[in-house]
């Protein structure tokens, strides 16, 4: 007959370093993945930067043919005269590296900030 034996400190030590090289690697996805807030919204207008408009402060951008409102952290377009109004549809944006793009009017509107992306390799 065998008898069961128990866990040896050399195994207890795996099982411990095993839970704590997961634990590791769970946070360091976490905080790469999490998206970060935005600190600004950058209007561009056939391709220059037209204004820039941080967050935190409440605005309402009026071109030509669209309104673009700033409120509470968070952009979004309110009024386009495009026929798809894709740029309405997209609702509001608030973290870094997000944007809304109306290609009839030529407006893109980005949030820049501490998480943006600036190359993928």
């Amino acid at each position: 007959m065998r008898s069961v034996k128990p866990l040896t400190l050399f195994r207890i030590w795996d099982v411990v370093l095993i839970v704590l090289l997961l634990v590791l690697v769970g946070l360091s996805l976490y905080f790469a993945l999490s998206p970060e807030s935005g600190t600004a919204a950058e209007i561009y207008l056939d391709g220059e930067l037209y204004d820039t408009c941080p967050l935190s402060r409440d605005a309402q951008i009026t071109l030509d043919h669209l309104t673009i409102v700033v409120s509470d952290g968070r952009v979004w377009v309110e009024d386009a005269d495009c026929p798809d109004k894709i740029c309405e549809k997209r609702g509001a944006i608030s973290q870094a590296g997000q944007s809304i793009v109306c290609l009839p009017n030529r407006v893109v509107v980005k949030i820049s900030g501490k998480g943006e992306v600036e190359a993928i390799s």
